[in-house]
């Protein structure tokens, strides 16, 4: 099914798992990283923590923060501290469900707590079941935001870049953790989308949506984009990148509630990676 970021989005759903089924995946994923309550991310060390990301992305802001990060044990979850709320992180302790690591980019993890994780990015409802939702993603002192993200997508653009997208862990009810989306850049500036919808393997379908050059220049704004892909779902969307000094790279989208939106409705936060 093909769709444009401004057209109707719905793809079919899964069949509900327990919880636990969920709680319990820590199963191999893209790139060697894994979903679920461990591995601990690379700069955690193997230690149970706290291990401070000092500049991690939280869902509801671009200003990089500390989050803590605990990998907890056999009987206890991983889980994060934070000194200031974000949108799905109270300050405080909060525990995960999932944790998803890459050992291709030391120093990242994307967390995931309980939740509704059923949409992607803007599409929606599918991955009925899923309860894990992406809160933040980790970022250790070596990382930093691009100053200039268009020059970022740019240079992406250009060499046609593939990425792959982990939203809410890459956790499914069905099957192994696998990632959320392949993007594919284009030279003109805009991007292509296939959204997983299922689990390879299993019960499965693509998603197929566009971003034209336009739309994407709004995404790369401080002011961001304001997509009516769906109705009930009113966001607005941004991209940022990031590097360390070694050369890594990522990207993060983020869509957070525009004004005048439904009081329930939560924005999301994905993580964005080399496709390997």
């Amino acid at each position: 099914m093909s769709v444009n970021a401004d057209g109707p989005a719905r793809a079919g759903a899964w069949l509900w798992v327990a919880l636990v089924a969920l709680v319990a995946l820590v199963a191999g994923c893209g790139g060697g990283g894994s979903s679920g309550s461990a591995p601990p991310p690379a700069s955690a060390g193997g230690a149970t923590g706290p291990v401070t990301f000092a500049d991690s992305i939280a869902l509801g802001s671009w200003v990089p923060q500390a989050i803590g990060y605990s990998a907890g044990d056999a009987t206890t979850p991983a889980s994060v501290a934070t000194a200031s709320a974000s949108e799905l992180l109270p300050a405080g302790s909060s525990a995960l469900v999932a944790v998803h690591v890459d050992p291709a980019l030391p120093g990242v993890a994307e967390i995931c707590i309980s939740g509704d994780g059923e949409s992607t990015n803007v599409v929606a409802p599918i991955n009925i079941g899923v309860v894990a939702q992406s809160a933040a993603v980790l970022l250790d002192a070596g990382w930093s935001a691009r100053a200039d993200p268009a020059a970022a997508w740019a240079a992406l653009a250009a060499r046609q870049a593939v990425l792959t997208g982990w939203e809410n862990c890459g956790v499914k009810p069905e099957g192994a953790p696998s990632p959320s989306s392949r993007l594919t850049a284009q030279a003109g500036g805009g991007y292509a989308e296939d959204v997983y919808d299922g689990n390879p393997g299993t019960t499965y379908n693509v998603v197929s949506q566009s971003v034209t050059s336009a739309q994407m220049d709004a995404m790369l704004s401080a002011a961001g984009y304001a997509t009516s892909a769906d109705p009930t779902r009113p966001l607005q969307l941004y991209w940022r990148f990031f590097a360390d000094g070694a050369g890594h790279q990522l990207a993060i989208e983020m869509g957070l509630p525009r004004a005048g939106a439904p009081s329930t409705l939560e924005g999301f936060v994905a993580l964005y990676v080399p496709a390997s």
